[in-house]
């Protein structure tokens, strides 16, 4: 952490132009946390710049109409410092991913390290114990000895509790940093409202059916399902597991390629040492693709059926589970 603010202290001092930008269909703790970051380094006296070239997911579009924010969906500045926030690869960033390689990059994420990163940046801060980016950019507002506004509190609140689906997979140095933004200002029950979506018929029917295509596995004693859907993945993931699946998979496919999210029981995880971020990156490599994410929630994308990465995943499966 040391190291990211003494950089950015740098760059902010010399009125440098600096990016933000984050991961492909972003969440309110990406966006969040690069707003946030972005706005406390142009007070500091940096040009800033937060680009979503490849969109943001609907819970973080409500967010910053709520709160009268705005990004970009083009690079309009020419960086001197790129910071990568809540995006541990290149290719979780789409098509910016190969402009920025080879800028000054300085790399902020709580995700699985991808091998081979810390090479392609100038800094890279990872910590994988914080469960939330947005508990990153906190601390690191601290140590550029800086202070956040009462929205600025909102925005971080409002991604760490989207990252620990609400509190539930909080730690200790979590709760601490909940305190700490609502000190700042922050409402925790103006966050909760932020997180709940409109009611969306297409998203109850694609629940519905990612239920009614639920394919059933028994490894040892543990419950593993797959289902398919063209939308929706990592939200169907999670029911299924309220369903009562211990580890469950939703994939998508089209022409050629496939993206899939997974969803695991902090038990199986805790009890396994199952870590299914390690496992999207082993997929996302094996099919020439990327994947990354948390010890029980992560995510691939790469070239392949998803028959073919069911296959890949339960040989994997096969090995790392006990008793199968």
């Amino acid at each position: 952490m040391r190291k990211a603010a003494e950089l950015l202290l740098e760059h902010a001092k010399k009125g440098s132009r600096i990016l933000l930008v984050s991961h492909q269909q972003a969440d309110p703790d990406g966006v969040g946390s690069a707003l946030v970051l972005s706005e406390v380094l142009g007070r500091m006296g940096a040009r800033t710049e937060v680009v979503l070239p490849e969109g943001m997911n609907k819970l973080s579009q409500l967010l910053l109409e709520r709160y009268g924010r705005e990004v970009s969906t083009s690079i309009h500045l020419q960086p001197d410092l790129v910071v990568m926030v809540d995006a541990s690869s290149f290719d979780h960033l789409g098509k910016v991913g190969e402009e920025v390689r080879g800028k000054p990059i300085l790399l902020v994420d709580h995700h699985l390290e991808v091998e081979g990163m810390r090479e392609g940046v100038e800094v890279s801060w990872v910590d994988e114990e914080a469960t939330s980016s947005a508990e990153m950019i906190l601390r690191l507002v601290k140590e550029l000895g800086e202070t956040l506004s009462p929205q600025q509190a909102q925005l971080l609140l409002v991604g760490i509790l989207t990252d620990t689906a609400g509190l539930r997979l909080a730690r200790n140095s979590t709760l601490e940093a909940v305190c700490e933004l609502i000190r700042y200002g922050a409402d925790y029950r103006q966050a909760l409202e932020a997180l709940k979506l409109p009611e969306d018929r297409s998203r109850r029917i694609a629940m519905l059916k990612a239920a009614q295509r639920m394919e059933i596995r028994t490894l040892g004693d543990y419950v593993v399902v797959f289902s398919e859907l063209s939308a929706f993945e990592a939200d169907a993931a999670s029911v299924l597991l309220r369903l009562g699946a211990d580890l469950s998979f939703v994939g998508s496919e089209e022409k050629g390629e496939f993206r899939i999210s997974g969803r695991a029981t902090p038990e199986l995880c805790e009890s396994t040492g199952l870590h299914l971020g390690a496992l999207m990156q082993e997929t996302g490599r094996f099919f020439g693709g990327s994947g990354g994410g948390h010890p029980g929630a992560a995510s691939s994308t790469g070239k392949g059926t998803l028959k073919e990465v069911k296959r890949f995943l339960l040989s994997q499966l096969q090995r790392i589970l006990p008793g199968t």
